[in-house]
């Protein structure tokens, strides 16, 4: 590769990467990182609070299938500079917005949100052939860091100047990375439209149409979105209301728990390597971790016992609550080839969907029982955690029944 288009390469690489560390942030941050303040300052219920994740995380998800459809045929850059510029719009309309905007301008910045993650792995790809897999891992480690910075170091910079101007402050970081993202993309032509890759849905039906790819996708996605209501949604307010953290000293534990994703990623990759391609163990062992995790909270909650080794069990399902190095892979190994493509998309879209569907349900379950009013914030009982953590207990037992039906492949393609 020429250094002079080595160079501009990287700048695509390095910029598009910096705008997926802010995707992460907006998807991480809002509500779960400042649920008390955006409460008290724009008199929501839970219900209107935990929507303004939601309406981020339908939009989020229901792209997924749509957005790499468009990237086979088009490529990442054509995708990523109309979506990143409407990520872009959202971030900024966000902060400065009152009453219904506020969902709407969540909803833009998850529809433009959506666009970045696909078409910065197709760039990475088409960029790095020969070294596309520690390219791959070094993107998704990038995003990884604005799901961490999105709750300690941004609570922080709350505390200091308010929530409305920290948005701002990253909305302005982000338009900036956008223009820096559009001139590296305008310096080098992009790579020709591939015409013969149809836009339709009809892969869907074939993905669909297999048994074990319908419990890998209930699997990974009710997985993840029990892992990440709690990351993105609940967590933090559950260890502030009932374990009595302090709200920055509970913010360190939801970035941990991000820094902790992070690296099990990579751990169960190499693991996996390592124990020559399986993937079913590892599969069953995070189906363990879900219910035995959730059973375990759900038990101490009943029985009124608020231990901070609550921390403790949030960390111990962070390992396992991403299980993409493991899914993907098996996904590409017991599906046809073109079936593969489709079936990302699909696992992708059952991720951000199941995020989506806890956040609402945790709102409405929020309000079985009357919160109480302590320095300025609404503090929830109980009766109103039982609930919540009564239900994931219940999604619970699904992931690790369905990680009973994982089939063991080896690394080798099985259909």
């Amino acid at each position: 590769m020429k250094p002079m288009f080595l160079r501009c390469r990287l700048r695509l690489i390095l910029f598009g990467s910096a705008l997926y560390f802010f995707a992460n942030i907006q998807r991480v941050a809002i509500p779960g990182a400042i649920f008390d303040r955006l409460q008290e300052e724009l008199h929501l219920s839970a219900p209107g609070v935990t929507a303004l994740g939601s309406s981020f995380m339908y939009v989020y998800a229901l792209n997924q299938l749509v957005i790499g459809l468009f990237v086979n045929r088009y490529g990442g850059r054509r995708v990523m500079l109309p979506g990143a510029l409407l990520f872009c719009l959202g971030s900024l309309l966000f902060p400065l917005s009152d009453g219904a905007w506020l969902y709407f301008s969540r909803a833009l910045t998850g529809f433009g949100a959506s666009s970045i993650y696909l078409s910065l792995i197709d760039e990475t790809i088409r960029s790095f052939r020969k070294n596309r897999t520690v390219a791959v891992s070094l993107v998704i480690m990038t995003g990884y860091a604005g799901g961490v910075a999105a709750n300690a170091p941004f609570v922080a910079g709350v505390r200091a100047i308010g929530w409305r101007l920290m948005l701002e402050a990253v909305a302005a970081a982000t338009v900036l990375f956008y223009l820096l993202f559009a001139a590296a993309s305008f310096a080098r032509k992009p790579p020709p439209v591939r015409r013969g890759v149809p836009l339709d849905f009809s892969g869907f039906s074939g993905v669909l149409g297999n048994g074990h790819n319908r419990a890998l996708f209930a699997f990974s996605g009710v997985n993840f979105g029990l892992y990440y209501c709690i990351q993105t949604v609940i967590g933090k307010k559950f260890l502030e209301d009932f374990c009595g953290f302090s709200s920055p000293d509970a913010a360190w534990v939801l970035s941990l728990m991000g820094a902790i994703s992070a690296v099990s990623g990579v751990l169960f990759a190499v693991l996996s390597r390592l124990a020559g391609n399986r993937r079913r163990i590892f599969c069953r062992a995070a189906g363990t971790v879900c219910i035995a995790v959730f059973g375990s909270i759900a038990l101490l909650v009943f029985s009124g016992i608020r231990s901070g080794w609550i921390a403790v069990l949030f960390c111990l399902l962070a390992f396992t609550g991403s299980m993409s190095s493991i899914a993907i892979p098996l996904l590409y190994e017991t599906n046809p080839r073109d079936h593969a493509g489709p079936a990302v998309c699909f696992m992708n879209f059952c991720f951000y969907l199941a995020v989506a569907l806890f956040g609402n349900a945790v709102g409405l379950l929020l309000n079985v029982c009357r919160p109480e009013a302590a320095a300025g914030a609404l503090v929830y009982p109980r009766g109103s955690y039982l609930a919540v953590f009564a239900l994931l207990f219940l999604c619970s037992i699904a992931v690790f029944a369905c990680s009973l039906k994982m089939r063991e492949t080896m690394g080798r393609q099985m259909s």
